[in-house]
């Protein structure tokens, strides 16, 4: 699935979340990490989730490849440990 340049894999869709979703928590985020490798940025954030106080943020993974696009391939209830894992 592609949304505006932003390609969300199927492994980002095996829980339930939009890209939707995606783009709120990015735009509302609580905490955020990035780490070059191979030419790539790789990004982890944990964001805010609107409309469902059940599951209030989300963890997000994605990749970065400069001149290609934005690939999200992990979406999740935000989990503790989430920031122990590499």
């Amino acid at each position: 699935m592609s949304y505006q340049g932003v390609v969300f894999a199927r492994s980002a869709e095996r829980h339930g979340y939009s890209i939707r979703d995606v783009v709120y928590a990015v735009e509302h985020p609580i905490r955020r990490e990035a780490r070059e490798h191979g030419g790539a940025r790789y990004v982890k954030l944990t964001g805010r989730r609107h409309g469902d106080p059940l599951v209030p943020s989300i963890e997000v993974m994605m990749k970065i490849i400069p001149g290609q696009g934005i690939v999200v391939f992990h979406v999740n209830a935000e989990q503790g440990g989430f920031w122990d894992k590499d």
